[in-house]
């Protein structure tokens, strides 16, 4: 979640994303759209639902998709899916409160100009809303194309979101001179160890999904590097691939990172709250949701 201007923007909307949501009690009067990085199931698996609990807590307007080409089909099929449950609740609450015309989800697609280049940099301004410019940033995730990070720029602060990406200089252009970078991390080095595990259970399967994996993701000591050449004041590291679970775990994720960055790098939670104070060159404050 961005907060800017007023308004709160969502990117990416996963399994369990509403009921996290839900438990931050913004009002949903204020949401200024959704955004998506890429039409994998882990980012768009619960539109659906989301369009359906912010409609039923007073979202007072359609809800704007915004992604890359073909996020016309996700919003439509979602909402097919949906409409029975929509009309139900209409007869049930009374169509006062449950307005048909606020369930509605606009998709937005943006496309990128010019052809697919191996260093993938195209970029497009996605949505200009006040003070407010969300920027689209090609990254690699090959061989889903295209795929999107996010930039939004805000009087002079800004935040870069990855979304899912193999590591990619190209991103960190587009995210200098930003104060946050949020982006995915696998840690490789405990994937190799699942892949060993798989091969000696004779898991063939599993095993050829752990190697495919490691090939459209970022480590965390890559993170950190394109941290670094984007001179961002704050890394945030999020998405894990294991989820880090545990305190060991944890501290294992991390390997190496200090080692390229040995500060302005934390872990994210679903409870982390960013602040980036408008005033000055001040740094971002790490705190938590209420």
């Amino acid at each position: 979640m961005v907060i800017a201007g007023g308004k709160f923007y969502i990117v990416d909307i996963g399994p369990e994303a509403t009921e996290v949501i839900s438990s931050w009690r913004v009002p949903m009067t204020r949401l200024g759209g959704l955004f998506i990085t890429h039409l994998h199931s882990d980012h768009i698996g619960e539109l659906g639902e989301f369009n359906l609990q912010s409609w039923a807590q007073g979202r007072d307007k359609p809800l704007s998709v915004y992604g890359p080409p073909g996020v016309e089909r996700v919003v439509n099929g979602f909402a097919a899916a949906y409409e029975l449950d929509r009309d139900y609740r209409i007869a049930h609450h009374g169509a006062e409160m449950m307005s048909a015309d606020n369930w509605v989800m606009n998709p937005v697609a943006v496309p990128l100009e010019g052809m697919i280049t191996p260093t993938r940099e195209r970029r497009a301004t996605m949505l200009k809303d006040g003070d407010l410019t969300v920027t689209a940033i090609e990254v690699n995730h090959s061989p889903i194309e295209p795929a999107y990070a996010y930039r939004f720029d805000y009087k002079g602060r800004s935040v870069v979101i990855s979304g899912d990406t193999s590591k990619h200089f190209g991103l960190a252009e587009a995210s200098k001179g930003a104060d946050v970078l949020v982006h995915e991390a696998q840690a490789k080095h405990v994937i190799e160890i699942m892949i060993g595990a798989a091969k000696e259970a004779n898991n063939e399967r599993l095993r050829k999904i752990f190697s495919d994996i490691q090939n459209y993701h970022t480590s965390p000591v890559e993170a950190a590097e394109i941290a670094n050449v984007a001179g961002v004041k704050l890394l945030v590291l999020h998405h894990f691939t294991p989820p880090p679970n545990n305190p060991i775990l944890g501290w294992s994720f991390l390997r190496g990172v200090s080692a390229v960055r040995s500060r302005g790098v934390v872990m994210a939670d679903d409870h982390m709250l960013i602040t980036v104070p408008l005033s000055g060159d001040a740094k971002p404050k790490v705190g938590r949701m209420n």
